[in-house]
């Protein structure tokens, strides 16, 4: 019985969904005029793979995780060298920085799947009521998985207000003004720059990972983050990713990160998500490349994605920073509604 669920549970989630426009631009060096990949190689997994990893697979139980009583309420703004970063759950951040409020991967929904009824549902509120968002300067949709991509929310977040800049990867932008109703959607490449005002820049990043919302839509639209340049230090968000030579290169590009938002979640088992996540060890050897001086942990604890214990990924992050040598503060993990206050990173300050 649990196998013919299985397969029925998954078959019906991989042939439902809105599909992504297909997006028809020039080819490149991580576009073949089709299909998008990354720049590393890059182990896909077919559908028979997803099949086997469901019927093998042992899911850990997950509880209800209850918030503080008091809601987390952001400031309006907050101005200057100031940063202050929220964490509302899973890869949704409030960046807040020089008068700019910006939303990252928006989820407010109960389950991130085509579906109301029947999907990865959530273990906890969000940490900030919707309803308590600042007026939003920026919303950064990262790639096409549901997870990320909440049309449900995109349109909750419409409603306040259609012509809310987004800023999406390639491919993504006619799914957003169709079916989430924005009208002043950006989407960009690697490597493309935005400025924003108050000399802030932001500038799209690769990620290793990949897209699709149906089974027939795998790779079409592209996947990436971005790194916001600002005078006092840079700061950089991955959407989502696995371990790869792309944080290299975003360190060769824009130097030390004032502060690096790092998922630390969905990783087990390692022989299915080594290629789309990393898991705790990996993301601080991310740290490291950045050389950031603040790091949070981000995407775990929210939807049950994967095949680690619930509270894993911030005990295995606690064990992994112990191990190298990093102290508390470097890089930790948050608790929903959280705000961090992150200083300005000395010009003197050596790379940790």
């Amino acid at each position: 019985m649990r196998i013919f669920r299985s397969l029925w549970l998954v078959n019906l989630l991989a042939l439902a969904g809105c599909s992504a426009p297909e997006y028809n631009g020039p080819p490149s060096d991580h576009f073949d005029g089709e299909n998008f990949y990354n720049l590393e190689p890059f182990s896909k997994k077919s559908f028979w793979t997803l099949i086997k990893w469901q019927l093998t697979r042992e899911r850990p139980e997950w509880v209800w995780q209850d918030l503080p009583a008091q809601p987390s309420v952001p400031p309006e703004r907050v101005h200057g060298d100031a940063l202050r970063v929220t964490y509302i759950n899973h890869a949704t951040l409030l960046i807040q920085h020089r008068g700019l409020n910006i939303l990252t991967d928006p989820v407010w929904s109960e389950r991130v799947s085509p579906f109301s009824f029947i999907g990865p549902k959530r273990y906890h509120d969000p940490g900030v009521a919707l309803e308590n968002l600042p007026p939003l300067d920026l919303i950064f949709v990262s790639h096409s998985h549901y997870d990320h991509l909440d049309l449900a929310t995109l349109r909750r977040l419409a409603e306040r207000n259609p012509l809310t800049p987004v800023i999406t990867l390639l491919g993504n932008a006619a799914l957003i003004r169709k079916e989430a109703g924005f009208g002043n959607v950006t989407e960009m490449d690697w490597w493309q720059s935005q400025p924003l005002g108050q000399d802030i820049t932001l500038h799209v990043v690769p990620s290793q990972h990949w897209s699709a919302r149906t089974r027939f839509d795998t790779n079409r639209t592209l996947w990436g983050g971005f790194v916001l340049e600002s005078p006092s230090g840079p700061l950089y968000f991955p959407g989502d990713t696995a371990w790869g030579g792309h944080f290299q290169r975003i360190y060769d590009r824009f130097g030390p990160m004032r502060f690096s938002a790092l998922s630390i979640g969905a990783y087990e088992p390692r022989w299915f998500m080594r290629s789309s996540h990393m898991n705790p060890e990996e993301a601080v050897a991310a740290h490291k490349v950045l050389q950031s001086q603040t790091s949070m942990g981000i995407h775990f604890g929210t939807f049950p994605l994967s095949d680690e214990e619930q509270f894993a990924p911030p005990r295995d992050l606690a064990a992994e920073r112990q191990k190298q040598g990093l102290p508390d503060e470097a890089f930790r993990a948050p608790l929903p509604g959280e705000s961090w206050d992150i200083t300005v990173r000395p010009v003197s300050e050596d790379a940790s």
